[in-house]
């Protein structure tokens, strides 16, 4: 007997090819979009009221998406990863992204994603990260009332670039958590469902920690079940953001290949526009704008997250060890 590696998203190979090379393809030409705020420029709000807006908000998620992808050294060679990234940090610096964190502290979480990035990509910033710590020793974040799944996703980025901080641990988060009480599919709103999938990617470092998800013993067997019954719901209604945040929870489960599974791959590949990106729901609908540039904006914002959800999705599966024993 010897061991093969196999996808859990695709039967076959060039599958996986097709919808990397048109995810990376299109997050290539439209690097510009995720271009955040010049940080050190002067704002019409007070600095504590100063809230992260959807410009940070794909900043970061780009950073986390190329952050896994640099996971995978196939990945990590390729020209377009190589210019993603090397755009990434050329942003960061412009924009000066960790200016005055003492007293913007709403944007402290996606400074510490930034800063795990970075750890990743090229070095984390000594000042930046002292000035993190300062703001995390005042308490504001790990004393104030959040959900678990909001404490699990700060904490996994703080852990990563060796913040202090009070959280619980993850085993105690999770066992508090909406994975021990999760809520009916018929009544569960969007939020839930995200913060389903958010909790199992930060709790299992996204797949990369297969024994982070022991603490919940016998409630495991649910929360798979549950995430093939979201899978298949978020399909039917072809959500393909949800269809690929379900994928990517059931690879951070560790779950064998199945037939959902590679359904649901192959139905992702085919919602796959010809210029590269997965579309939203919003975006199915329709973009109504008042002019070109802005459906342009607003047609990124309506598809940059499933684009990134699925390379997310990608670099999970062919980041984590899923072997089979097959004959020699």
């Amino acid at each position: 007997m010897n061991t093969t590696r196999h996808s859990l998203l695709f039967r076959r190979a060039e599958e996986q090819e097709r919808l990397l090379d048109g995810v990376l393809s299109w997050l290539t030409r439209n690097l510009s979009r995720f271009d955040p705020p010049q940080e050190d420029a002067i704002f019409g709000t007070v600095p504590e009221f100063i809230t992260p807006g959807r410009s940070r908000k794909a900043f970061g998620e780009l950073g986390l998406a190329l952050r896994l992808a640099h996971r995978v050294p196939e990945l990590r060679a390729r020209r377009e990863v190589r210019e993603l990234s090397e755009g990434w940090l050329a942003y960061a610096r412009r924009r000066n992204i960790f200016f005055d964190a003492r007293r913007r502290v709403h944007l402290v979480p996606l400074m510490a994603v930034a800063l795990a990035v970075l750890q990743t990509l090229d070095r984390v910033p000594a000042d930046a990260q002292q000035a993190l710590q300062a703001v995390l020793d005042r308490g504001f974040f790990d004393r104030t009332e959040r959900s678990a799944w909001s404490q699990i996703d700060i904490a996994y980025y703080l852990h990563a670039v060796g913040l202090r901080h009070r959280f619980s641990s993850v085993a105690e988060l999770l066992s508090r958590s909406s994975l021990v009480a999760l809520p009916a599919l018929a009544h569960a709103q969007r939020i839930d469902l995200y913060g389903a999938t958010h909790l199992v990617f930060h709790g299992t470092d996204f797949g990369a920690d297969a024994e982070a998800l022991a603490s919940l013993g016998e409630r495991l067997h649910d929360v798979r079940h549950y995430a093939a019954l979201a899978l298949a719901t978020a399909l039917a209604e072809h959500d393909w953001d949800l269809v690929g945040e379900f994928l990517a929870m059931r690879i951070c489960l560790r779950e064998r290949p199945d037939v959902l599974s590679h359904h649901a791959a192959e139905a992702l590949l085919r919602a796959q526009q010809p210029a590269g990106f997965i579309p939203d729901l919003s975006w199915l609908r329709g973009i109504s704008a008042a002019s070109e540039d802005e459906r342009a904006t607003e047609e990124f914002f309506a598809v940059y997250h499933p684009t990134l959800v699925a390379l997310i999705a990608l670099a999970s599966d062919m980041s984590v060890e899923n072997t089979m024993e097959v004959a020699a």
